[in-house]
């Protein structure tokens, strides 16, 4: 039985070739070496290994922040001015300029005002507001009876009336 004819990988070839070598002098190269190549493979080849870059380059900012997104950095100094958070990213070696931290902020704000009550920390974790913080009591149930329907709340509260009268014996 003969042996097979193993095909070298064009594409493995054309990465391990540096980049600053033209799509021509890849080509040759690989003729020289038996391999036929196609200029337009290395260009194929090329332009996937740069669409894979920046997912390298978020690891490389995550992985300076301690573990956190920049974004997550910013949020952890929520307490701190706009320069304070650069400098203290900086001290850290974090690019960050106060632009992004008004951004981060701004973004932060806007969801907060969507999110109806819930936000999150520094570590992502949620963490939930009281919704009567900026309204009355009275405001507040009403909001949960429209929500659930006035039959069920004025059920909810009959039963939460009975619990209370139980317990003061009344």
């Amino acid at each position: 039985m003969p042996a097979k004819k193993t095909t070298p990988n064009k594409s493995a070839f054309i990465r391990s070739q540096p980049a600053s070598l033209s799509a021509a002098q890849v080509v040759a190269k690989a003729k020289a070496e038996g391999i036929k190549i196609a200029p337009v493979l290395v260009y194929k080849v090329r332009g996937r290994a740069k669409a894979k870059k920046p997912a390298a380059v978020a690891a490389r900012t995550v992985a300076k922040a301690g573990g956190k997104s920049k974004a997550a950095f910013v949020r952890g100094h929520a307490d701190s001015t706009a320069k304070e958070v650069v400098a203290k990213a900086k001290a850290e070696g974090i690019k960050l300029t106060e632009g992004y931290v008004y951004n981060v902020r701004t973004y932060d704000k806007k969801a907060g005002k969507q999110g109806a009550g819930t936000r999150t920390t520094a570590h992502g974790a949620a963490v939930v507001r009281s919704i009567a913080s900026g309204s009355s009591t009275e405001s507040l149930l009403r909001a949960v009876a429209a929500e659930i329907g006035l039959g069920r709340a004025i059920e909810m509260l009959e039963v939460e009336r009975s619990r209370v009268r139980a317990a003061i014996g009344a």
